[in-house]
């Protein structure tokens, strides 16, 4: 099944989904009922049952599901069985600390350079990743496979994600406060930042007084 006829939203449930089923196995639970895990995640049984079609036949009936093969499917499935090279754009405290985050590493995902466009920044080795010219991308990503890019430069987020589109990378990830967007449907953009979290929580909170 391609990419394209999965919903967002069930992609949105997917991902829940496994970090329950992580936090889960961290806490020794080796077996859970569809009703249970649907509670957990907040959603209700037939809207996981409809969602894990699409990973696969999983579940036992009268039984439930094994919590480590089912997190294992579903790490397969997203493709976190696999692993991915990282780009940074922006040596913010934001990025600086994902470059010292070995968390990210564990979980399969590694940064390969760090892109930066003030002089004093070019050259720094951070937890063994150098910071590079943004004028020297082409040289970098000819040099190395890069799979993702993360942008966390606060003022100049349209530049990085420029850079980036320039030499194809097609999974990017904005950590700004600018959301960024691009037309080409081959390349998936995923906006997230706390002002946008929070502001979410600020309508909520306000029109429910």
């Amino acid at each position: 099944m391609k990419i394209k006829n999965l919903p967002e939203n069930t992609l949105h449930r997917l991902v829940i989904y496994l970090n329950v089923l992580e936090s889960m196995e961290r806490k020794k639970i080796e077996s859970i009922s569809s009703e249970d895990l649907a509670r957990r995640c907040g959603v209700n049984p037939a809207q996981l049952r409809k969602d894990l079609s699409y990973v696969g036949n999983l579940g036992t009936k009268g039984v439930g599901y094994s919590v480590k093969s089912l997190k294992f499917s579903l790490k397969k499935f997203l493709g976190r069985t696999e692993e991915w090279n990282l780009v940074l754009g922006g040596l913010s405290p934001l990025g600086e600390f994902l470059l010292n985050n070995r968390d990210i590493q564990k979980e399969g995902f590694y940064f390969m350079a760090a892109f930066d466009t003030r002089e004093e920044n070019i050259g720094k080795v951070i937890n063994g990743v150098s910071i590079y010219n943004l004028d020297q991308i082409s040289y970098v990503t000819k040099a190395i496979r890069v799979d993702m890019a993360i942008i966390t430069s606060e003022d100049k987020p349209e530049e990085y994600l420029e850079a980036f589109l320039s030499q194809k990378i097609k999974a990017i990830l904005n950590l700004t406060s600018t959301p960024l967007f691009t037309e080409d449907q081959d390349i998936k953009i995923e906006n997230f930042s706390f002002p946008m979290a929070l502001t979410k929580l600020s309508f909520f909170l306000k029109n429910s007084r």
